[in-house]
């Protein structure tokens, strides 16, 4: 047979419906037995023992020669409730153990019967929701067998039947109860994979969010401050180029230099996210150590900028002079742009735990500067609070001009 074959039809017997298998095998397995009834009634009328009662003839001989209907009915009764043993397992383990122990307590042909109770018990046990409902329902059955075991203890047929059937019933139960630990198992093992898998993607979704706002600022840093000093220059230069063509060239000389510095951070940026870190060069990242630079283009673009710097800029450990010049450059970013101030002033303190960093102005204060900021106060304060640090925002404490203060934390271990 096609492999193909075997494949589809394993596929078919799987999407047949529980319920339609149950009716099958209840229907089989009444059939059986009561054909086992059948057979054995046969022989004990033509007086011949069948084979495997050698030795028991005088249990042979305790079946009647007329039995009548009775343990047909028996027999459909035990195992017809078989088919909602799904929906229903008490009301089929009522029925099938009560069949049984009435046919077991009666002198009725050898058979099959208990097969009933212990499907039923396995059902039972495997299909409770709770722990030890198998369990508890053995222990009624032990009751009910028990009882009559004990009334006619003078019937040593009627005893033995008892504790095999108990046996029987009993190994049943405890492999229902294997296999319900077993699915418990199995479902707990899917449950956490799926939860692990959740987990992952979350994972991986945030990293790339972090990596895209990550992105975004950095690109917001380089292109806003450039452009603004681009404008500010071009403004200057078409303002002198006809009275003074000498500074308007100095302008345009500084929009040059200013926006080759620009297109070098931006290249150097998209070679890094084309090719991977691990695959490009990649030249030494802005930091503190640049600030003398970064406000001498802010001087040349016409603003006053006064800088104060108490402490060694190059003992600051990467990570926080990296954030703190780009927290610099975008806070005179926004004074060029949106503060219509003429001077500013920049404050650098290292401290033993700390990094302090204070830019102000003597703009409009903080409607103009927050207002018209953007997206570059949100960066600035997505950066320090990366770091575990503090970030404000406003009016100065003169209540004149715009103030940024940022304190980062120069420990990893205090984030």
């Amino acid at each position: 047979m096609n492999p193909m074959d075997i494949t589809n039809i394993k596929t078919r017997l799987k999407n047949i419906d529980p319920v339609v298998v149950d009716i099958a095998t209840a229907i089989g397995l009444a059939a059986l037995v009561c054909f086992q009834i059948w057979f054995v009634q046969y022989l004990r009328r033509s007086g011949t023992p069948p084979q495997g009662f050698e030795g028991l003839e005088h249990r042979f001989r305790d079946i009647p020669k007329q039995i009548g209907v009775l343990p047909y009915v028996l027999a459909v009764v035990a195992f017809l409730p078989l088919s909602f043993r799904r929906i229903v397992p008490w009301l089929s383990l009522v029925f099938a153990g009560t069949a049984t122990i009435f046919y077991l307590s009666q002198p009725m042909p050898p058979s099959f019967l208990v097969l009933a109770p212990m499907v039923a018990m396995y059902t039972l046990a495997a299909e409770a929701k709770k722990r030890r409902v198998g369990l508890l329902a053995l222990l009624v059955i032990v009751l009910v067998v028990a009882v009559p075991a004990f009334a006619f203890l003078e019937n040593a047929r009627w005893v033995g039947d008892a504790v095999g059937t108990f046996t029987l019933v009993s190994a049943a139960a405890i492999l229902g109860e294997a296999e319900r630990n077993r699915r418990s198992y199995v479902i707990e093992v899917e449950r956490r994979a799926a939860e692990a898998e959740r987990t992952r993607e979350e994972e991986a979704l945030r990293r790339v969010e972090e990596e895209r706002v990550h992105i975004a600022r950095e690109v917001h840093d380089i292109l806003a401050h450039s452009l603004s000093i681009v404008s500010v220059q071009s403004a200057a230069a078409e303002a002198v180029v006809e009275k003074n063509p000498a500074q308007a060239k100095e302008s345009l000389r500084n929009i040059r230099a200013t926006a080759k510095g620009a297109l070098g951070e931006l290249r150097s940026m998209l070679n890094v996210l084309r090719s991977g870190e691990s695959e490009t060069p990649l030249e030494p990242a802005a930091d503190l150590t640049w600030t003398d630079q970064l406000v001498a283009r802010v001087r040349d673009a016409g603003i006053d900028v006064k800088l104060a710097v108490a402490g060694d800029l190059a003992a600051v450990p990467a990570y926080a002079s990296v954030s703190g010049y780009r927290i610099v450059q975008e806070a005179l970013t926004n004074v060029m742009r949106h503060a219509q101030a003429t001077s500013a002033s920049v404050s650098i303190v290292i401290g033993p735990k700390t990094l302090a960093i204070e830019v102000s102005d003597d703009g409009h204060g903080p409607d103009a500067a927050s207002n018209g900021g953007g997206h570059g106060l949100r960066g600035m304060r997505e950066r320090v609070e990366a770091l575990a640090g503090s970030f404000a925002a406003g009016r100065c404490s003169d209540d004149r001009g715009f103030c940024v203060t940022a304190i980062i934390p120069l420990s990893r271990s205090n984030s």
